[in-house]
């Protein structure tokens, strides 16, 4: 008989080998323009779903996200449109115009607690729709901003024009954010997120400014936001107001809670599946908001931990692999001799 370790043995990079290969050769695999796009748009949402889930490590919940998704949007697409300026810029800036709006706004906002701090971000996404909306020389108003132009990158030759090109471009920007956000998680900083989300009294006590990490966090969550605006912007290469509506905002939610919010694969595999239901209920669209209120309060009734809590052992191998991503590291690593003598 076969003992369940040594099963592990091929069980774990067998699976890696098909996550790994799977999304190296989707855009091969599917080469019809519908799972091209889709493909691209899970990618696009899970970065931005990923930004969300930066935020909620600290235990706030904004509404606001399409908000800032809308601002890297609008500032990558009107730095390329009318400066002039090269994709990478339009990109970068747009992110960090993102991240600035929400340092400024979050040192207020994120005074509020729970619920009003929840009905405040529902405010400013509405503030921010209609502001778009009403502020042509910026937006293009109800016209919105045309004549994006697709991504171009400085050592290739020509832009980035198909959905094959794109996919690649989209997943190495998703697996960088993943590294990053990896990365703060383990880091000390990651740990005072945990602190300020389980108490902020308790967090503040041990020498943590609960004020402080909520407000980066907060900020480097809108980052992430406004650099999946400005890829979102240059793939479909044309953005208007209802693209970052208020339900953009709970969608990113609905992916983070479909997947997981403990874990850092939780959000891309809730992009994974949230994504295309719009495409698959076309026929149903009357009722796509009440079914996915419905899919909202199932999971956080029957399922409060995502489909990753489901994946059991392979999941677990991958995040082994991958760093042990979203946990924080071990007492003994961060501090040097703290399990010593136990």
């Amino acid at each position: 008989m076969v003992s369940p370790n040594r099963q592990g043995r091929w069980v774990t990079p067998a699976f890696l080998v098909l996550a790994v290969g799977f999304a190296f050769l989707a855009p091969t695999l599917f080469e019809s323009s519908f799972w091209l796009h889709l493909f691209d748009m899970m990618l696009v949402n899970a970065l931005m779903a990923l930004g969300l889930n930066v935020i909620l490590k600290t235990g706030q919940i904004s509404l606001a996200h399409a908000g800032f998704m809308a601002i890297g949007a609008y500032t990558s697409a009107q730095l390329t449109v009318k400066l002039g300026l090269p994709f990478l810029a339009g990109f970068l800036l747009g992110g960090l115009l993102a991240a600035l709006a929400a340092f400024v706004v979050g040192r207020v906002i994120l005074r509020l607690k729970g619920v009003y701090f929840l009905l405040f971000t529902f405010a400013l996404s509405e503030f921010l729709f209609l502001l778009s909306k009403n502020t042509p020389a910026l937006t293009g108003g109800n016209t919105g901003v045309v004549g994006i132009k697709p991504p171009a990158l400085p050592f290739l030759a020509e832009p980035l024009r198909s959905k094959a090109a794109f996919y690649y471009l989209a997943l190495v920007i998703l697996t960088l954010a993943v590294a990053f956000v990896a990365a703060l998680y383990r880091s000390p900083f990651g740990r005072a997120m945990n602190a300020v989300r389980e108490s902020e009294l308790l967090a503040g006590a041990t020498g943590y400014d609960p004020m402080r990490v909520k407000v980066i966090a907060f900020s480097v969550g809108c980052l992430l936001a406004g650099l999946g605006g400005s890829l979102f912007a240059h793939f479909l290469l044309y953005i208007a107001q209802f693209s970052f509506t208020f339900w953009e905002s709970v969608n990113f939610l609905l992916m983070n809670i479909v997947g997981g919010t403990a874990s850092l694969a939780g959000p891309i595999i809730g992009a994974m599946i949230i994504t295309p239901l719009p495409e698959f209920l076309r026929a149903y669209v009357v009722w796509q908001q009440v079914l996915y209120g419905l899919v909202l309060m199932l999971f956080m009734r029957f399922l409060p931990d995502g489909v990753v809590s489901l994946l059991g052992p392979p999941y677990r191998a991958l995040a082994g692999w991958l760093g042990r991503l979203g946990r924080p590291a071990p007492v003994e690593e961060a501090v040097p001799g703290a399990g010593e003598g136990s």
